[in-house]
């Protein structure tokens, strides 16, 4: 007969290998669109967060309680933010015209994420798990790499890949996170073959980063090597410093003119332009009109999926050409904003609760970092997380996360307290 500790234990070892394959799942959203030509709501990612959400329910029913860890009193911020965008959405539904359609959609992705969120927020996981975790995380970036590679050199198509991700932003953050994570592995490693292992792996994922030809990633990009020259010693900041420096010589502006603007020069050839461009950028004209919306229907919310519905109506009179197309074909166009988000589809409340989750978490964050910890690994997984809130932070001014799971995933892991 069984020993029900046993049984625990093992249903706890079970989460623990799922969330392990849920981060390596990360980059492959499309890969039966691609591979089989199967057009499913249920991608893997998905498919994996239904199993955990299963098996910790057979886990909860087992022990007959619904397990919760004090620690993470913070995150009922985050959880007050769907609470209240449920409620603006049932009085919308009563009080007008609501798309439906919509509301489902979006409402099934988010409660998805937000109950997976939970779970391994609640799950008992140690620091040596944890570094598993980010090693099957890094696997499937790097994967996903070496497929936009074969595309890059061999088939030769030159322009902003992304693998089997679906937008070349996510692929860029998933690089930062996984170019993050070696970078600052390499501080912990003694061994020489191991320092040449994680360098050749990072520029190489360096490499496809530029192709996915991201600004905001270039931009995490930057903020994360800040914060990883400061965790670093003497010796590494100073070869750090001569990485840059040659990095810099090399793309000079006058130098630019004798370098081709194609094949790897993707990201810098759109950082270029947009510097010379005298074009406003989309981003500024979808903020406006986020305002003229909030204008008219109020700052309360105007209810889950319900920006995507009320897209045309308010964007009908602009003149940026890609808008016009998207409106033509009464489609939308995101936010590329996190906060703007929030405000527009769950309300003035809702961004306030999201914005004392972010700061709590931050503060928690940093807090870790002021004490330092015997265990190597687990010092590492404090500089890792901070880093890593801090790109969330950033990325969210310029992209729409909500309903991504590389945006949930690492948002999960880093304010979890992994000790």
């Amino acid at each position: 007969m069984l020993n029900n500790n046993n049984v625990q234990l093992n249903l706890n070892d079970l989460l623990v290998g799922l969330f392990c394959l849920y981060a390596f799942s990360m980059p492959f959203e499309l890969i039966l669109e691609y591979w089989f030509d199967i057009k499913t709501i249920f991608k893997p990612f998905r498919a994996l967060a239904v199993t955990i959400l299963t098996v910790y329910g057979w886990q909860r029913l087992r022990e007959r309680s619904v397990n919760y860890y004090p620690d993470n009193y913070i995150d009922f911020f985050l959880y007050g933010v769907f609470a209240y965008g449920l409620f603006i959405s049932a009085i919308r539904i009563i009080g007008g015209v609501f798309d439906v359609r919509l509301f489902y959609s979006d409402t099934f992705q988010i409660t998805l994420h937000v109950l997976t969120f939970f779970v391994f927020k609640n799950t008992k996981m140690n620091v040596r798990q944890g570094m598993k975790m980010l090693w099957f995380f890094v696997a499937g970036i790097s994967a996903n790499a070496l497929y936009v590679a074969y595309f890059f050199f061999v088939k030769q198509i030159f322009g902003r890949l992304s693998g089997f991700t679906d937008n070349p932003n996510y692929a860029a953050f998933g690089l930062v996170a996984a170019t993050t994570f070696l970078l600052l592995r390499s501080n912990y490693a003694q061994k020489f073959r191991y320092q040449i292992g994680y360098g050749g792996l990072t520029l190489f994922l360096i490499y496809i980063f530029i192709v996915t030809g991201s600004r905001t990633g270039l931009v995490m990009f930057i903020l994360a090597n800040i914060f990883i020259f400061w965790f670093s010693n003497i010796r590494r900041k100073l070869g750090l410093l001569s990485i840059t420096v040659l990095m810099i010589l090399i793309l000079l502006p006058q130098q630019l003119d004798k370098l081709k603007f194609g094949g790897p020069m993707i990201l810098i050839r759109r950082v270029s332009q947009k510097l010379d461009s005298g074009e406003e950028d989309v981003r500024f004209i979808i903020w406006r009109g986020v305002f003229r919306m909030l204008e008219e229907e109020g700052y309360a919310g105007m209810g889950i999926g319900q920006y995507k519905a009320n897209f045309p109506k308010y964007y009908s009179n602009e003149t940026h050409s890609l808008i016009l197309e998207i409106v033509n074909r009464n489609y939308f166009l995101s936010t590329h904003n996190d906060y703007l988000a929030i405000l527009a589809d769950f309300g003035l409340p809702s961004l306030l609760l999201y914005l004392l989750f972010l700061f709590f978490s931050l503060k928690k964050a940093f807090r870790l970092l002021l004490y330092h910890a015997d265990d190597p690994e687990e010092q590492f997984l404090r500089q890792f997380c901070f880093i890593i809130v801090c790109c969330i932070i950033t990325f969210g001014f310029a992209a729409e996360n909500f309903a991504h799971q590389l945006y949930w995933f690492l948002l999960m892991f880093s304010t979890k307290e992994w000790r």
